[in-house]
């Protein structure tokens, strides 16, 4: 079984996000005095931010989606409620989801895959983005195995992830590969319960490690 993460991985979330930002920075920079990168800059630092508590189950998916907006606005001293906050985020949803699209190597090395193995998530998103995210790039089809952190409680880096997921597969760890872009939260723990981990390392970061693989894009998956 072949594991892979999404964000960053299978989707171009990066570019996503940027877009969606983008174009709610044109709606509402007037009430922010700060160049466009300088706004990326902080909106990235406040998602990450409320993201890490959601994952921490401070906070709901939904929750953590109001707070992102509230702590955005209080930068300019705007206190918003959280009808007004969901309204905007959603704003912004609009055109992150507008702009999801897969790397042009993920299809062609799926399809390459799917012959020869079963295929599986391990996100740390929510099930419903994440189910939409996979059907909007069209590639839901190539999964048999799909699990996230909002569904167990749990999230990467925790070990026991991995483990809920290869028991869901009834495979061992061992019968098993991940494949993702973060080599602390993805490949580390992986491979601390024996499951074969593979750095998709995109953005070409200068990070030595030793005994694992690392590969720069999913073309290389098919010389393995």
């Amino acid at each position: 079984m072949i594991f892979f993460d999404i964000d960053d991985t299978l989707l171009d979330h990066k570019s996503s996000e940027l877009l969606g930002v983008e174009s709610f920075y044109e709606e509402y920079k007037h009430y922010f005095k700060l160049e466009k990168e300088m706004f990326y800059k902080l909106w990235c630092q406040i998602s990450d931010k409320y993201f890490n508590s959601y994952l921490k189950r401070e906070l709901t998916f939904e929750q953590q989606r109001i707070e992102r907006m509230k702590s955005l606005f209080r930068y300019s001293n705007i206190k918003l409620k959280d009808d007004d906050a969901n309204i905007k985020f959603k704003k912004y949803l609009i055109n992150y989801e507008k702009n999801w699209k897969p790397y042009n190597d993920v299809i062609p090395c799926l399809k390459y895959l799917s012959r020869k193995y079963k295929l599986g998530i391990i996100s740390n998103g929510d099930l419903n983005q994440q189910l939409l995210k996979l059907e909007k790039m069209n590639i839901k089809q190539y999964f048999a195995n799909i699990l996230t952190a909002e569904e167990v409680g749990i999230s990467k880096p925790n070990i026991e992830l991995f483990n809920i997921a290869c028991n869901r597969a009834n495979m061992q760890p061992q019968e098993c590969c991940y494949i993702g872009d973060n080599l602390y939260t993805d490949i580390i723990p992986c491979e601390r319960i024996g499951m074969n981990g593979i750095w998709l390392n995109r953005r070409g970061e200068t990070i030595i490690v030793n005994n694992i693989k690392t590969i720069s894009n999913l073309n290389d998956l098919m010389h393995f």
